[in-house]
């Protein structure tokens, strides 16, 4: 009997055991499939996502102009380019001036040319991206997309002047060494020197914009300047010498419009004398007598 009862509870085992791999092997596929359809919205959410950056359009560099700014104009550009010009040289040339007509010691003078040379050049641009010219003419320099260009740019187009000067120095200088090795490079320094500058007012002169050779570079625009009025100290300094430049523009205009009223009563005196002579023309040849 013992024996019997445990074959009967072996064959009662084996049915339960049967069905329980069946269940196990009913529940894996099921698992699997449960997974697949959970792993499926995210390769599809992958999808989307890399279809929406390929649908994006490519961010474009802006070109010409950039809205709300207004070139500047003429006079803002011969006041800043006068500025500029009388601060670079001025001390320089009167400097040179007395060493030609003497032979003094003028250490602090030449001294002094330098370091406002350098200061204009060099540290101004760097630090506030204007040199003097442009804070008395209230005009700055902005890129296409309307911010500060490099300080390169500025360092570059400040250079201009002193690129012309330094090579008519080189080519005066050495021209009767042009027989010479360095004579020769002298000269072809300098004449390359030259042609920088004038090239660079071709460019300006004929641009649409006004650019020149470093602005076409840099895309850079020579725009009006409207202050924040929220600078302080040296900056506060550099934004009052507008002032400066506001009222030298009034007078300018202020003598353009007498030289234009002058000029127009020139013409109406010249109309009226001409209308009058030949009023005096016609009475004479009323007045003739006629032969018989």
């Amino acid at each position: 009997m013992g024996l019997l009862d445990k074959v009967d509870n072996i064959s009662e085992e084996e049915p339960k055991k049967a069905k329980k791999a069946t269940k196990a092997s009913q529940k894996k596929p099921v698992e699997k499939k449960a997974a697949r359809k959970k792993a499926k919205p995210a390769k599809v959410a992958k999808k989307k996502t890399t279809r929406e950056k390929a649908a994006r359009p490519e961010r474009i560099r802006p070109r010409g102009l950039p809205e709300g700014y207004e070139l500047a104009g003429k006079m803002p550009r011969y006041i800043g380019w006068l500025i500029n010009f009388a601060f670079n040289f001025g001390v320089l040339i009167g400097t040179l001036s007395v060493f030609l007509f003497g032979d003094p010691d003028l250490t602090i003078g030449f001294a002094v040319a330098a370091l406002m040379i350098i200061v204009n050049w060099l540290v101004i641009p760097i630090w506030t991206g204007r040199n003097i010219g442009e804070f008395v003419s209230r005009t700055k320099y902005i890129n296409a997309s309307g911010n500060k260009p490099l300080f390169i740019h500025a360092i570059l187009n400040n250079s201009l002047g002193y690129l012309f000067l330094l090579g008519f120095i080189f080519v005066g200088t050495n021209f009767q060494l042009i027989s010479t090795t360095s004579g020769m490079t002298y000269v072809i320094v300098g004449a390359l020197f030259m042609i920088t500058w004038v090239v660079n007012f071709f460019f300006k002169k004929n641009s649409d914009y006004s650019q020149g050779l470093f602005d076409l570079a840099f895309s850079s625009y020579l725009v009006k300047h409207m202050s924040v009025g929220n600078e302080t100290g040296w900056l506060a300094r550099f934004e009052s010498l507008g002032d400066f430049g506001d009222k030298w523009q009034e007078k300018q205009a202020q003598r353009q419009e007498k030289a234009k009223a002058k000029a127009e009563k020139r013409a109406n005196e010249a109309a009226e004398k001409e209308k009058a002579e030949k009023i005096d023309e016609n009475k004479s040849e009323d007045n003739t007598p006629v032969s018989e």
